[in-house]
């Protein structure tokens, strides 16, 4: 048998022919306007370097608004931040609200930034505190007196000339200021002992007292100072004007109500003022928080109830701060202050300037039982 031979034929199906050679591939020339200013911006940036601070009141109820409001400036700087890089930069800030907060409401969070070795950015995180004495230093070398008003309280006025019966009146002014209560009262001769926490308010009274010699007794300390204790029963009336609204919650309202408890001899009064949600109306973390900031720190009547739980203490009268003293002071003596208006109406909290707030300033009259 012959061996089969198969032939292979040029053109046969069965033949390989060589791969064509691929074709070059040549980028694409680009020339359209704006597509080659990004291309020159994008390479820019890497030559741009920011540097700054952000320095941010400490509300941990903003973590969030703040963390968004980062964002938007490092995306403004060509440095934007990846969503992880956002949760961690969360992460790291929150901490520093809180701790911030905790120890004053006015202290401020400071957000640092600068360039990295890698093109992006490297940010510090830390806080500031400041203190209510800090602030009213600063009031009083930026301010005009009077910082408060010139004339006092008229309700408290009112309340003093009540105790007219008793053969000695001895009057404690808690928060006292620059003396716009304590000076009227020992001018009318009442014994009074003006209580001041920031000190170069403490030494205008004492100033003012001398010169006048006037029976005024002044004491640089807080009243909710641990070592701050009341003489037993030896005062007449006492009374706190714009003074709650600096405090944090109601434990401490109630620290001061049970030290008035122990100042009061029995049938003793004290008048003071505070912010009062209107009714119906409870105000959540952020509100809380930002009341505290802006040195108007709101309650309710169930925060009140809570603060006079088992003292023997009685709230025997309410009524608006705004509207009494509006109708009792001098036609001159009115508005107290420029700010006044706006603060005692909710407004440096809520800015609804032609809208009422939900919140509004109270007298709230307490008799020791």
């Amino acid at each position: 048998m012959k061996p089969q031979v198969i032939e292979f034929k040029v053109g046969s199906p069965l033949q390989r022919s060589p791969s064509p050679a691929p074709t070059p591939n040549i980028p694409k020339v680009v020339t359209d306007p704006d597509q080659l200013n990004d291309a020159i911006m994008a390479r820019f940036h890497s030559r741009i370097y920011t540097r700054g601070e952000v320095v941010l009141p400490a509300v941990p109820s903003l973590v969030d608004y703040y963390v968004q409001g980062l964002s938007e400036i490092f995306v403004a700087i060509g440095k934007p931040f990846t969503p992880e890089e956002l949760e961690n930069l969360k992460n790291i800030l929150l901490p520093q609200l809180q701790a911030g907060f905790r120890a004053s409401p006015h202290s401020n969070v400071i957000v640092r930034y600068d360039p990295s070795e890698t093109g992006g950015i490297t940010y510090n995180v830390s806080y500031v505190i400041a203190s209510m004495t800090d602030q009213y230093k600063t009031w009083v070398e930026t301010r005009e007196p009077p910082l408060f008003g010139s004339h006092p309280d008229t309700k408290l006025l009112e309340v003093a000339k009540s105790l007219h019966h008793l053969p000695q009146i001895n009057i404690l002014d808690i928060g006292a200021g620059t003396g716009r209560n304590t000076l009227p009262l020992a001018r009318m001769g009442y014994s009074v002992d003006a209580l001041e926490v920031t000190p170069v308010f403490a030494e205008q009274i004492e100033a003012a007292a001398a010169a006048e010699q006037l029976p005024i007794r002044v004491y640089n300390a807080d009243i909710l100072g641990p070592l701050v204790r009341m003489a037993p029963a030896y005062y007449s009336l006492a009374v706190a004007a714009e003074v709650v609204s600096h405090f944090r919650d109601a434990d401490q309202l109630r620290l001061l109500l049970a030290k008035m408890c122990d100042g009061l001899h029995s049938g003793g009064l004290f008048l003071f003022n505070t912010f009062i949600a209107i009714d119906g109306y409870e105000p959540d973390q952020l509100t809380r928080e930002m009341s505290e900031v802006n040195w108007s720190t709101i309650f309710t009547h169930g925060d009140i109830a809570y603060a006079m739980n088992d003292l023997p203490l009685e709230l025997i009268e309410e009524m608006p701060v705004y509207e009494y003293e509006k109708v009792n002071l001098p036609p001159e003596a009115w508005p107290p202050t420029g700010w006044f208006d706006n603060w005692a109406n909710g407004r440096d909290l809520f800015w609804l300037p032609e809208q009422k707030t939900p919140m509004e300033l109270r007298w709230l009259l307490c008799r020791r039982l």
